[in-house]
């Protein structure tokens, strides 16, 4: 098997020189065309071979120079541009530094004395090369430009849809029917048995719907203000809960981290709808930074026999979302005792 692939993936990159070569070659006549009014010009095959090295060279700094590229980053336009430009000169100033080397060499096995060597360079292929080299890296640094703009274009729709997914889901989830049965049956006895306790709950059940609505649009919302809702969305736990539950924050300065929305409270939920608590056993989740762009939600695992109906699209979503504006991925492990999802935080001095 691993031979095959090994074949599969030589065959793919010599499928691809062919078809730079067929280009090269197809370059090549069509320059001879329109400079010299023939196919077979004198020199074709030279032309052919340094357009062949040129274009091998072209692809892969055009992909070094423009596969970094991020709309999302301050003065993304501007820096853009430089690249292009830079892109553009140095592909031209390699492409020159060959072309005087292959004239030389034969210029050398011609055995002219090399006081006529400027003189021929200039009247026989200098132009021609010049004009050729300028027009047709101009069309393909905008040509990976494009390629460029069109592959940003995709990831973020691909975003949007995402966004369409989470805010579905984070509404959906707490807004639902149990969600709201449960916290208002809390409230109803609150009332009458503790009005100050229940005057509190108003506040923190506000808190918990208001987040949501103003977060959910969000790329990223400060650490600080996704902890206070985890805090907020804990509490009407606890209140129905009581000592089943406990929240662990093994933290305190947040600094000026930035989280995926709602992904903190998503994963709290998760651990209380699939894990058995009891008063003899509470179900412990704690939060902890894992060095400084990384933090950690930790649960004990006992998992139910009838989990709770679940869409199991939570994690995914959140995951996508972390790769798409982070660049980076949520991690999971399981062990015999606990279930661990480990998040990426966007420090302030980050690029995304």
């Amino acid at each position: 098997m691993a031979n095959f692939q090994l074949h599969k993936q030589t065959k793919k990159q010599v499928l691809k020189h062919v078809a730079i070569l067929a280009g090269a070659f197809a370059i090549s006549i069509v320059f001879s065309l329109v400079l010299f009014q023939r196919i077979a010009s004198q020199g074709l095959w030279n032309m052919v071979l340094l357009t062949f090295i040129q274009l091998e060279l072209f692809l892969y700094l055009g992909n070094r120079f423009f596969k970094s590229v991020d709309p999302d980053t301050p003065g993304a336009i501007r820096k853009t541009i430089i690249r292009l430009v830079l892109f553009y000169f140095t592909v031209l100033l390699i492409a020159s530094a060959l072309f005087l080397t292959l004239f030389a060499w034969h210029f050398w096995r011609g055995g002219a004395p090399f006081s006529e060597f400027i003189p021929s360079l200039m009247h026989a292929e200098l132009r021609s090369f010049l004009t050729a080299a300028g027009i047709g890296f101009a069309v393909g640094a905008l040509f990976f430009f494009y390629t460029q703009w069109a592959d940003t274009v995709k990831r973020m729709q691909k975003l949007k849809e995402e966004k369409l997914i989470f805010q579905y889901e984070t509404l959906k989830t707490q807004v639902n029917p149990h969600f709201l049965f449960n916290s208002l049956n809390t409230l109803s006895s609150l009332v009458s048995s503790n009005p100050a306790l229940s005057d509190k709950f108003i506040h923190k059940l506000s808190a918990v719907y208001r987040y949501v609505l103003e977060n959910q649009e969000k790329d990223l919302v400060p650490l600080a203000a996704e902890m206070e809702f985890v805090k907020d969305f804990f509490y009407l736990q606890k209140i129905r809960d009581g000592e089943k539950i406990e929240l662990k924050i093994d933290f305190e300065e947040t600094g000026t981290a930035k989280i995926i929305p709602v992904s903190l409270q998503m994963l709290v939920e998760n651990a209380i709808k699939h894990n058995v608590a009891t008063r003899k056993e509470p179900l412990l989740i704690t939060i902890h930074f894992e060095g400084i762009d990384k933090l950690v939600v930790r649960n004990d695992l006992r998992q139910r026999m009838q989990l709770a109906a679940s869409s199991k699209i939570g994690l995914k979503n959140l995951n996508e979302r972390c790769k798409l504006i982070l660049n980076r991925e949520v991690e999971t492990q399981e062990t015999a005792d606990e279930f661990i999802v480990k998040v990426p935080l966007k420090l302030n001095n980050q690029s995304k």
